[in-house]
């Protein structure tokens, strides 16, 4: 028994899976519109955002924790998704002194979830691996509670920026920098969850948040919904979650999740910054997932020629179909990211005409400038050419004169010869 289904466009599951051809043989009418958790299921039809549960909390006020004092009024909604609306708060003191920031974002679960007791365990889950993360590349939880209707709610770090997904929707493939900028924080957002024990597994440019400027972007890891830590697994055995543009083939195959899923989920995304384009590509899920297993992804420089053989290297490995072609860590990627980044930053050595010049690195070549004909002439250039050695195999014009007056002289004495 297979399924498979999308939330949105790209949200994924199979479960069961034991026949990956056959998996990603099955037509589109036959596919399931149900999703798998630990003891139930619930329609996804229901589950996406509709008007039914419009946001209802701007201008309501949330009560602080002793942790985290003062009234959370809510000042507007900033976005949906299929598990709940986002809001921007605004911090109140109530003794008139205010610690922690002013500004914050409040994620409450949907109205209609609340029935759906897998889905409610899995956003606390998630606001306790979030209170576990000690890294700047990860949004910081604040506090947890209750609102009037009783639902869930998490208040979180504000972070001001986009998508990634609508970044790339906008520009296109990125420069080259600012890609690596915005993956090398991917990689320590990663890090710091690895650091926890925690798989985020579902990596994508919808789940990372750009802000900054292009020359420094501000990159924030977000939305660990679907995350594996290792005390708890939310999914049964042979249930796979994850995005198939950016899932890892082992993902695919339901075998068990590992770091190395978070690597290639950081490597797909940087390919789509590079190329404009996933690793994997197809009209629908069962096409993305028989590309996943069975074909090699374009090299990066197919799609973007003006790439360095370093660029494409480093990608390519992060978005092996083997994991252990991949880099280790996440940690091993951004830092190999950074040597790249270095690299590619050095400005060019400047190299005066008309002298050798030995290379810095043992990977290049040493050049040898000859001088420019336009060149004018000095005592340096002078000098150089009055010194040079002739060519192997050059005549010395000296030695030519003295052979033709020898041949001369013998013409004469041979004409004075024959006279007499």
């Amino acid at each position: 028994m297979v399924s498979s289904s999308f939330v949105g466009r790209d949200f994924w599951v199979c479960a069961n899976v034991t026949d990956t051809a056959a998996c990603a043989s099955v037509p589109c009418a036959a596919v399931s519109q149900t999703r798998t958790l630990v003891s139930g299921t619930y329609d996804l039809a229901s589950s996406a955002p509709d008007d039914d549960d419009p946001p209802d909390l701007i201008g309501a006020n949330l009560p602080g924790t002793p942790s985290f004092p003062g009234i959370i009024e809510i000042v507007r909604h900033v976005a949906v998704g299929s598990m709940g609306h986002v809001y921007e708060g605004k911090r109140i003191a109530e003794d008139g002194v205010l610690q922690g920031p002013e500004r914050v974002a409040v994620k409450v679960l949907h109205t209609r979830l609340l029935s759906m007791p897998d889905v409610a365990f899995r956003f606390r889950h998630e606001s306790e691996l979030l209170a576990s993360i000690k890294s700047p590349y990860v949004p910081k939880l604040f506090a947890r509670g209750r609102d009037a209707k009783k639902r869930p709610y998490m208040v979180l770090e504000f972070v001001d920026g986009v998508a990634l997904s609508d970044l790339l929707a906008e520009r296109g493939p990125l420069p080259v920098l600012e890609a690596i900028e915005i993956a090398v924080q991917i990689c320590r957002g990663l890090g710091g969850a690895h650091a926890e024990g925690i798989v985020h597994r579902d990596m994508k440019p919808e789940n990372t948040i750009v802000g900054g400027t292009r020359e420094a972007p501000i990159v924030k890891v977000l939305d660990f919904s679907v995350s594996k830590s290792e005390d708890l697994e939310l999914t049964q055995g042979g249930v796979v979650l994850g995005t198939p543009a950016y899932m890892a083939p082992e993902q695919a195959r339901g075998q068990p999740v590992t770091p190395l899923v978070d690597v290639y989920g950081a490597g797909a995304i940087l390919y789509e910054m590079l190329t404009g384009r996933p690793p994997v590509d197809g009209e629908d899920s069962r096409q993305m997932l028989l590309a996943l297993l069975t074909e090699e992804p374009p090299p990066a420089r197919v799609l973007r020629p003006d790439l360095s053989l370093d660029t494409e290297r480093l990608v390519m490995k992060a978005i092996a179909r083997d994991p252990k072609d991949r880099f280790p860590l996440v940690e091993s990627f951004a830092s190999a990211l950074e040597v790249l980044k270095d690299e590619l930053e050095a400005p060019a050595p400047s190299l005066p005409s008309g002298r050798l010049v030995f290379p810095t690195s043992s990977r290049r070549p040493a050049a040898l400038l000859e001088a420019s004909p336009s060149e004018p002439e000095g005592p340096t250039s002078e000098r150089a050419r009055t010194t040079r050695p002739p060519p192997r195999g050059s005549m010395n014009p000296y030695f030519g004169l003295g052979v033709f007056t020898c041949v001369a002289l013998a013409v004469v004495l041979l004409v004075w010869l024959f006279k007499r």
